[in-house]
C-alpha cells in the first residue's frame, strides 16, 4: 500500500506516508508569524499606531475643531498603503522581527517608522513636480477621465476628482519602484483573467476534493503545492493541497479536474479505507457536499445529494445591521470556553456594534499629538485577532465567521493587513475557502485603488487553483476607470457567459452608469428616455439604488435649478429600484446638497420626508446641509430645531460644529444673525449650561449636546425631523422674516405671535405605555454666562486676528460659501 501511494503525490523531496513506515517526528517548533502580523496585546502596536494615528474613525467624529478633508482623505490612504499583506511582506523582503535581538528589534522598529513616514509622504506630497506627474498620470487606465460639463463649477470637480486619483497612483508607483517592484499593466491583470476562467457552457476545468484518509494517520501538512504522478503514464501535474482544520486525518485537493479524477481513482484502487467528497463552489462548514467514493447505501442518487443530517452545515449569506453600543469594546462578555455560537454573537458584535460617537473619548481619548481622535477601528480589529487566533476557538471557525470578520478589516485604512493575515491563517487551518473569500480582500484593494496588490492576489488564487466569479470581474471592471477598456471587460464578461446573471447585468450598470449618463445628458437625452435606453442595454432588472445616485449626480451637473427638466428627477428618486433597497441617505444628501446651493427649502423637505418613508436615518452630512440652509436663508426657528434634532442623535460633525461655534459666539458676520439668536434650548438646558460652563470657545458645542441630551435623557421625538422643520419655517420664520421685511404692516399682537417659543412634543416609552411631554424652545447660547472666563474684549481681538487670516488664506470664505459635498 505505501508503494501505491507513493506512486500518486510527492511534495517536493517529501511524500505522504503511513505513520507506521516513518519513525517518529519531534513535535514541529511553532511557526514565525511574519512581524506585522504578529499577534499584539490588546491596542496598537507601536508600528501600527504610528501608521493608523491619522485615520480618522467615524466613532471618534464628535471631537471639536475643523479638519481638512482632503488631508484626512490622504492620511487615510498613506495609513492604508503602511500595512501591507504578510505575503507581500515577505515577498518585498521586509524581516521578521520575532526573531530579531532586542537592540535589532529596536532599530528595526525604527526603520518602520521611517518607513511609515516614507508612506505618508507619498500620499501628502503637494510639490510642482508631484502635480507634472499626476497631470501625465491622467492618461492612465486606472484614472477616471476629466470631462467637460456646461458648468464651469461641474468641469473642475470632475478635473479635481482625477488629479485627486492620479496622485494616489502616482504615490502607489513611488512606493513599489522603492521596494523594486513595478505596477502591472492593465492588461497583465485582464489576461491573467482570462487564462483563469472558462466559459459557462463549458465544464469547469477546476475542481476541488475531500480526501478523509484513515483514522491512524496523522499529516501535519498546512497549505502547499504538491506534485501528482500518474503511476501508468508517468506524467507529472501540481496540485494544491491543504488540511481539514476539523479533522486530522483529512486533506483538500485543488486542481484540474482530470487530474483530480485520475488521483482519486489511484488512491481510491491503492486504500479502500478512504471517502472522496467533491467540493462546489460554496464551501459548506463540514466540506461534505457530494460523496463520491465509497457510496452511502440508502442515500439519493448514490450519495450525490447532501445528507438530511448535514443540511445545518451549509452556509447561507446573511446581512448583519450595524447597532449602537455604549460600553467599551473591551468590556464586551468574552465566553471563557468557545462554542460555534457564542464565537458567531462575539465577533458580530464586534462587527456590527459601534460605540456612539461621544462615548469614544470618553473611554478612549489619550492626550497625544494627533488631538482626540480615537481609532476605535484598531481595537475591534486586535479584539477579532485576539478571539479568531484563539486555541480554543479555531475548532469553530466558520467561513461566514471568518468572512464577516474579513469583511470589516479590508475596508479599514491601516487594517487590510489583519485581514489578509486571517486568509493565510485559514488557509494553514484548513478552513473551508472560496473564491469570495478572495474577493473579500480584492475589494478591498478596489477601495483604496492599490492595483499592484489586486494583482499579486489573483496571481494566488490561481496558485491555489480557485476561479473567478463574477463579482471578481466587477470588481475589476471597478477598479478600471477609462471607458474603452472598461468596455473590453465587458465583452470579456459577455463572451464567458456571465451576462446570463441578472445580478451581474446590474453591477455593470451601477459601475457603468456615471459614463452612461453623461454620454446621454450631454446629447441632450430626455431622463425618462435615457432609462429606456438602459432598459434595452442592461435588460428590465438593471436600475438600483447605487446607479441612482451616479445617475443623479450627473443629472445635476448637466440640469441647473432654472432647467425646465430639473424637476424630472423627483421621478427618478420615486421609482423603486430592482434590488429591493429603497431610497438611501446618500441619495438625499445628494439632493440636499443642491437645495444648498440654489437655497431651495420646499425641495429639501420633500427629500427629508422621503428620507423618513423609507426608513433611513439622516445622518451627520444630512443636518450638515439642513443647518447651513436654514442659516442661508435666515430661518432661526427652523435652525433650532435642526440643531436640536441633531445634539440628540449626536450628528453635529466637523463643519457643522465650526459654522456652529460661530454662530454661537457671535462671531458671524451676517448681520441678521448678530441680532436673531437661535432658540436652541429650554430654560433647564440653559441653566444647566450656566452651572456647568464650557471651558472654552472650542468646547462651546460639546456642551450644548450635553445639556440637551442630559435634560433629555430617555426621551426620543415623537414627530420626523421634516414635519418638524416644515411647521417651524411655515407657522415661525415666514412670520418673522415679514416683519423684518415690513414692520409697519405688523401690530403689535402679530409681532408677538411671530416671536412665540417652538414647542417639540417628546415621548419615552415604558412597556406598553408612552409617555409625551412637550418642550419649548425659549433660550438662547449666551457666552457671557456659559463659557468659563469669558473676556468680549479678547475674543473680539481673536476674532479680528482669525477674519484677517481667513481672508488671506480663503479657507474660511471656502468654508462656509463651498457647496461641494463634505468640503469646509
Amino acid at each position: 500500500m505505501f508503494q501505491g501511494i507513493k506512486s500518486i503525490w510527492r511534495t517536493r523531496s517529501q511524500f505522504i506516508r503511513s505513520p507506521a513506515s516513518l519513525p517518529p517526528r519531534p513535535p514541529r517548533p511553532p511557526r514565525p508569524l511574519p512581524w506585522r502580523s504578529a499577534a499584539a496585546p490588546l491596542g496598537l502596536s507601536s508600528n501600527r499606531r504610528l501608521a493608523s494615528s491619522a485615520a480618522l474613525t467615524s466613532d471618534s467624529a464628535a471631537a471639536e475643531g475643523p479638519r481638512d478633508a482632503q488631508v484626512e482623505a490622504e492620511a487615510q490612504e498613506a495609513a492604508a498603503a503602511a500595512e501591507p499583506s504578510a505575503e507581500a511582506a515577505a515577498e518585498i523582503g521586509f524581516p521578521d522581527a520575532s526573531i530579531l535581538p532586542v537592540k535589532e528589534a529596536a532599530a528595526e522598529a525604527h526603520a518602520n517608522n521611517a518607513r511609515n513616514r516614507m508612506f505618508r509622504q507619498a500620499f501628502q506630497e503637494k510639490s510642482p513636480e508631484r502635480l507634472r506627474q499626476a497631470e501625465r498620470k491622467l492618461a492612465s487606465p486606472y484614472v477616471p477621465t476629466v470631462r467637460d460639463y456646461p458648468s464651469a463649477h461641474a468641469a473642475k470637480e470632475s478635473r479635481t476628482h482625477a488629479l485627486q486619483v492620479a496622485r494616489v497612483q502616482v504615490a502607489f508607483d513611488d512606493i513599489w519602484r522603492h521596494f523594486g517592484h513595478g505596477i502591472p499593466d492593465w492588461s497583465e491583470t485582464f489576461n491573467l483573467l482570462k487564462r483563469m476562467m472558462t466559459r459557462r457552457s463549458e465544464p469547469s476545468s477546476m475542481a476541488a476534493m475531500r480526501i478523509v484518509l484513515p483514522k491512524s494517520w496523522a499529516l501535519e501538512l498546512g497549505s502547499k503545492k504538491i506534485e501528482f504522478v500518474d503511476s501508468t503514464t508517468g506524467l507529472l501535474a501540481k496540485l494544491r493541497v491543504s488540511s481539514d482544520h476539523q479533522d486530522p486525518s483529512a486533506i483538500i485537493l485543488r486542481g484540474k479536474s482530470s487530474v483530480l479524477a485520475n488521483a482519486a481513482e489511484e488512491l481510491v484502487a491503492a486504500c479502500k479505507d478512504v471517502e472522496v467528497y467533491k467540493l462546489g463552489e460554496v464551501a459548506a462548514f463540514g466540506y461534505e457536499v457530494q460523496r463520491l467514493w465509497p457510496g452511502i447505501e440508502g442515500a439519493a442518487e448514490g450519495g450525490a445529494l447532501i445528507p438530511d443530517d448535514k443540511q445545518d452545515n451549509i452556509w447561507v449569506h446573511q446581512e448583519y445591521q450595524t447597532y449602537w453600543v455604549d460600553v467599551p469594546y473591551e468590556e464586551a462578555p468574552r465566553p471563557e470556553q468557545w462554542t460555534m455560537e457564542n464565537l458567531d454573537g462575539y465577533i458580530r458584535m464586534l462587527v456590527c456594534g459601534r460605540l456612539r460617537p461621544h462615548l469614544a473619548l470618553r473611554y478612549y481619548a489619550k492626550p497625544e499629538k494627533d488631538g482626540t481622535f480615537v481609532d476605535t477601528d484598531g481595537i475591534r480589529v486586535q479584539l477579532i485577532m485576539a478571539a479568531l487566533t484563539d486555541a480554543g476557538a479555531k475548532p469553530y471557525i466558520t467561513p461566514s465567521i471568518l468572512k464577516m470578520a474579513m469583511s470589516f478589516m479590508a475596508q479599514k485604512g491601516g487594517h487590510r493587513a489583519d485581514a489578509d493575515r486571517l486568509l493565510t491563517l485559514a488557509e494553514d487551518w484548513g478552513i473551508p475557502l472560496d473564491t469570495e473569500a478572495y474577493n473579500i480582500m480584492l475589494e478591498g484593494y478596489v477601495t483604496k485603488r492599490d492595483v499592484a496588490f489586486f494583482h499579486k492576489l489573483l496571481l494566488k488564487m490561481q496558485q491555489r487553483y480557485f476561479q473567478p466569479n463574477a463579482r471578481t470581474w466587477l470588481l475589476f471592471l471597478e477598479l478600471v476607470e477609462k471607458e474603452m477598456e472598461r468596455r473590453q471587460i465587458i465583452v470579456a464578461m459577455y463572451d464567458l457567459g456571465l451576462f446570463n446573471d441578472p445580478a451581474t447585468r446590474r453591477g455593470i450598470a451601477r459601475i457603468m452608469a456615471t459614463h452612461d449618463a453623461y454620454v446621454a445628458f450631454r446629447s441632450g437625452k430626455r431622463l425618462d428616455a435615457f432609462m429606456a435606453e438602459q432598459k434595452s442595454r442592461y435588460g428590465d432588472d438593471w436600475f438600483t439604488t447605487d446607479a441612482m445616485n451616479s445617475i443623479l449626480t450627473e443629472f445635476f451637473r448637466f440640469h441647473e435649478r432654472n432647467h425646465r427638466r430639473f424637476d424630472d428627477f423627483r421621478g427618478l428618486i420615486e421609482k423603486q429600484s430592482e434590488d429591493g433597497r429603497k431610497v438611501g441617505t446618500d441619495t438625499i444628501n445628494l439632493v440636499l446638497e443642491k437645495c444648498l446651493v440654489y437655497k431651495d427649502w420646499d425641495t429639501a423637505i420633500w427629500a427629508l420626508t422621503k428620507l423618513h418613508e423609507s426608513g433611513c436615518e439622516a445622518n451627520h452630512l444630512t443636518y450638515q446641509y439642513v443647518i447651513r440652509l436654514a442659516i442661508r436663508l435666515h430661518l432661526p426657528h427652523a435652525l433650532g430645531v435642526a440643531v436640536f434634532y441633531a445634539a440628540l442623535e449626536y450628528k453635529l460633525r466637523d463643519v457643522t460644529r465650526v459654522i456652529l461655534r460661530r454662530l454661537l459666539l457671535g462671531h458671524a458676520k451676517d448681520a441678521f444673525w448678530l441680532e436673531q439668536r437661535p432658540f436652541i434650548m429650554t430654560k433647564e438646558m440653559g441653566r444647566l449650561l450656566m452651572e456647568n460652563k464650557a471651558q472654552g470657545i472650542s468646547r462651546v458645542v460639546s456642551r450644548v449636546e450635553w445639556a440637551i441630551n442630559t435634560a433629555c435623557e430617555g426621551y426620543k421625538p415623537s414627530k420626523p425631523l421634516a414635519k418638524m422643520l416644515d411647521l417651524a419655517q411655515r407657522t415661525k420664520d415666514r412670520p418673522l422674516q415679514l416683519r423684518l421685511d415690513f414692520p409697519e404692516s405688523f401690530t403689535y399682537e402679530g409681532a408677538h405671535d411671530a416671536k412665540q417659543d417652538m414647542a417639540l412634543r417628546m415621548e419615552r416609552v415604558e412597556g406598553d405605555e408612552k409617555k409625551p411631554v412637550n418642550v419649548f424652545l425659549t433660550w438662547t447660547f449666551d457666552p457671557r454666562t456659559m463659557v468659563r472666563r469669558w473676556d468680549e474684549e479678547k475674543e473680539r481681538k481673536a476674532r479680528e486676528w482669525l477674519d484677517r487670516h481667513a481672508n488671506k488664506s480663503g479657507a474660511m470664505g471656502m468654508m462656509l460659501c463651498s457647496s461641494k459635498k463634505g468640503s469646509t
